[in-house]
């Protein structure tokens, strides 16, 4: 699995996941020879970031060729079948969805 630019608490739990194979990337070292080294089965990534969202991604790896999967997470939103839609009409071909994160528990609000 790759994971690009980890954001939240979704990346933490992915630790310890026994057999996962998790190499984590910045966005900007997203090259072919990147993923023919890595040859992820998986890439998972924020549904946005403060350098690219997800369409941004799924654009580059239609550029560079990748053909496996690619995952989003994002908080919970009112629809994501909305985001989904969009994403399956420009890159139809695309294995694609959506995981929601729901939010950790906020240490400020628990003291």
């Amino acid at each position: 699995m790759l994971l690009v630019e980890p954001a939240r608490e979704l990346p933490i739990a992915l630790h310890g996941i026994e057999g996962l194979n998790l190499t984590v990337v910045q966005w900007d070292s997203i090259t072919t020879d990147l993923l023919g080294s890595v040859a992820p089965e998986i890439i998972l990534a924020p549904l946005l970031s403060t350098r690219f969202d997800i369409l941004d991604l799924a654009r580059l790896l239609n550029t560079l060729g990748y053909r496996g999967a690619l995952r989003a997470y994002c908080a919970p939103l009112p629809n994501t079948k909305v985001i989904r839609s969009e994403v399956k009409a420009e890159f139809p071909n695309l294995d694609f969805t959506i995981f929601e994160v729901p939010p950790g528990p906020d240490p400020e609000r628990d003291h």
